[in-house]
């Protein structure tokens, strides 16, 4: 109850005219509309991008190619300077793969994560050593002012290729190429590193990108796919394009990657299965070795070598699966300790012996999860902390930390994500500053907010019309899987699956049936009883089973109904208010918060029978005003008490082995609210 649900109602008459002209299903023509699309010229303008714009529109892009093919031409020695992520690896790889067809004297460099990103003086001082008189950036080097300073000194030259936004200076280069240079005329600005390359490669071959996009669009694809990159525009002609060469691709380490993570060979490949096996994998090079095993299955011919590199890849992966379940649990351990930590605007947390390169995916999670932004901690084996923080809404990651940069060694990002550096001395009062940031710019903290397309009527949730949405592939950034909600649906079973791992919730209303899964939540986790009435927030697959049309769906969240979510949301803010000291809005809150008598027996007797959710408490005690607020309250009065035992992660209240008599006036949490409550 912690996520706000925003719910398309698109003009139904529209969406039958947008449907009869672009012969496409009704269900498609609706999402179209509830996204702002609702006339054909508008729906063939987003959704049939056929080609790129002119890569000489990139400032100096005529500038760098003269200089590097000045460079091939005299045999002088290039290196190819990369980044440790997807982006940078698939950057690295593809134009040092032009360079060495070009008989370049060309080697690569990709930095660990431990030496950080973008280049460092040491480093080149190496490079200058090894006879490199031309360092090529890729998705880095805008902010290089220092380096490309040193490179200079040093007698080499620099061309710079980057993505990101430039500082008020440029770094001194013989060409730097970046759609965000303020100066910079290419009408197209939201592209990863590896597209720059792209139109740099077609600008290397004269300016005609058909070439660069048949040997490299499937780099291209993925990376634009990992920087999250908006799937509009030329992304999306790239994106839909990469995928298709992906699916018959002929470089030896994707054929190899593709092979460990189950992929067919020449089957279609989408963004998500990009997204979700594809790309991790990548990744996992950098974060836990190095970048260069990914960098070298892309560039190596060998079969042997690739199936050998692409295991190694796989191997790293599931070490990353491990580790961030590892750190996720110490902190789920935490919140059992000290479940006030979920009261907190903001989530923070700090560890030893975590991973710093996974990190950022756990507190990505833990936002989804929790409803909050998050900051996590790792210490570093030299001494301090360094962070990753995630957040969504109005409530900026960027700003919150210059607010705190007085106890920062570094940091950077942007509103949704940022990472920074904390000196062991700090930790503490950096933990206070982020909270009184929020407190002091959010009284309200933003509710995280998911977006559907529309309520669907559950007949209409058949294949067919599923299948008809894959018009509007791929999905991405910017333009996101539909989801739909599905009303007033009664739940007749839930099945376990995987072992209980996940949970398969049988569904009903009239005639209709329809299966939802819920991955990674077990049956008991989810507060769902076979007979409750609820609306699920999904996402609809359309496949094949036993040579029939067939339909997966996926539940994201679920709730009793739109009053009862806003009820929700209004009552764990009061709730967290009350905890934190605040001052509530009106003297009222505390005596609807405070439990009466009949109120914790009524719980104790019915969590005697079986573990009950805050939810569930609410829904079957709602006749006597049981609201949210009240059965938090009496959670926490029995867990202080140790009557019953309260899991803060899942809301859940469970019977425990009564050690001796207790009073309900020894519950501190009890005295404070009743106290409260009867000086209204």
């Amino acid at each position: 109850m912690r996520k706000r649900w925003q719910i398309g109602t698109p003009d139904i008459k529209k969406a039958e005219l947008l449907a009869r002209q672009g012969g496409i299903t009704q269900l498609c023509a609706e999402i179209l509309v509830s996204r702002g699309i609702e006339t054909i010229e508008a729906a063939q303008q987003a959704l049939n991008v056929s080609e790129l714009t002119d890569p000489f529109l990139l400032r100096d892009m005529d500038k760098a190619v003269e200089r590097i093919l000045a460079a091939v031409d005299s045999g002088e020695r290039i290196c190819v300077y990369g980044d440790y992520d997807c982006d940078g690896v698939t950057s690295t790889v593809m134009l040092t793969d032009w360079l060495l067809c070009a008989g370049a004297d060309v080697q690569w460099y990709i930095p660990t994560r431990k030496e950080g990103y973008g280049m460092r003086t040491d480093r080149l001082r190496e490079l200058h050593e090894e006879g490199v008189s031309l360092i090529i950036t890729v998705d880095n080097g805008i902010s290089a002012i220092e380096e490309a300073r040193a490179i200079r000194e040093m007698g080499m030259e620099l061309v710079v290729t980057d993505h990101h936004r430039p500082g008020d200076e440029l770094p001194e280069a013989a060409a730097v190429v970046d759609p965000f240079r303020p100066d910079c005329p290419s009408p197209y600005k939201t592209i990863c590193g590896a597209v720059v390359v792209l139109k740099l490669i077609a600008a290397l071959d004269g300016g005609d990108w058909e070439p660069a996009m048949e040997q490299f669009g499937d780099l291209a694809a993925l990376a634009t796919i990992a920087d999250v990159m908006p799937l509009d525009g030329e992304n999306r002609f790239i994106v839909q394009r990469g995928l298709q060469l992906l699916a018959n691709t002929e470089r030896m380490g994707l054929i190899s990657l593709m092979a460990v993570c189950g992929i067919d060979e020449g089957k279609p490949v989408s963004a998500q299965t990009a997204a979700f096996q594809l790309i991790p994998r990548i990744n996992a090079a950098g974060r836990f070795a190095s970048a260069s095993i990914a960098a070298k299955l892309l560039l190596t011919d060998d079969p042997d070598e690739a199936q050998l590199l692409a295991g190694q890849l796989h191997a790293l992966n599931n070490e990353r699966r491990e580790t961030e379940q590892k750190i996720t649990a110490e902190i789920m351990a935490e919140i059992a300790k000290q479940p006030k930590l979920l009261n907190q605007r903001v989530l923070v947390f700090a560890g030893e012996g975590w991973h710093h390169g996974v990190i950022g995916i756990v507190a990505a999670r833990l936002m989804e999860r929790f409803g909050k932004p998050c900051f996590l901690m790792a210490k570093d084996e030299e001494g301090g902390y360094r962070g990753s923080a995630r957040s969504f809404g109005a409530f900026s990651v960027f700003e919150c930390l210059k607010a705190c940069e007085e106890h920062l060694v570094r940091y950077g990002g942007h509103p949704g994500a940022g990472g920074f550096t904390v000196a062991d001395a700090e930790r503490d009062a950096f933990f206070a500053a982020i909270e009184a940031y929020a407190a002091a710019q959010h009284p309200q903290m933003p509710v995280m907010t998911v977006q559907a397309e529309r309520a669907l009527e559950p007949q209409k949730l058949t294949p067919e019309n599923v299948a008809g949405l894959s018009v509007l592939e791929p999905f991405g950034a910017g333009n996101p899987k539909p989801r739909f909600v599905l009303p007033e649906m009664t739940v007749t079973e839930l099945v376990p699956l995987s072992g209980g791992a996940h949970t398969k919730i049988r569904l009903r209303s009239g005639n209709v049936q329809h299966e939802v899964l819920m991955f990674r939540v077990r049956p008991e986790e989810t507060g769902i009883l076979p007979g409750q009435k609820l609306d699920f927030l999904i996402e609809a697959e359309a496949g094949e089973y036993n040579g029939r049309p067939s339909l997966t769906l996926r539940a994201e969240d679920f709730r009793e109904s739109e009053r009862a979510q806003e009820q929700a949301i209004a009552a764990q803010a009061a709730y967290e208010a009350y905890c934190r000291g605040e001052q509530l809005p009106a003297p009222a809150y505390y005596q609807r918060m405070c439990p009466h008598r009949r109120d914790l027996v009524a719980v104790y007797q019915m969590v005697q029978q079986a573990p009950l959710t805050i939810t569930q408490i609410c829904g079957r005690l709602q006749n006597t005003g049981m609201n949210r607020c009240r059965a938090r309250m009496i959670a926490d009065i029995f867990s202080e008490l140790e009557l019953l035992e309260f899991d803060a992660v899942t809301e859940t209240l469970r019977a425990v082995p009564v050690r001796r008599k207790r009073e309900l006036n020894e519950s501190a949490a009890y005295r404070q609210i009743l106290a409260r409550a009867q000086s209204v």
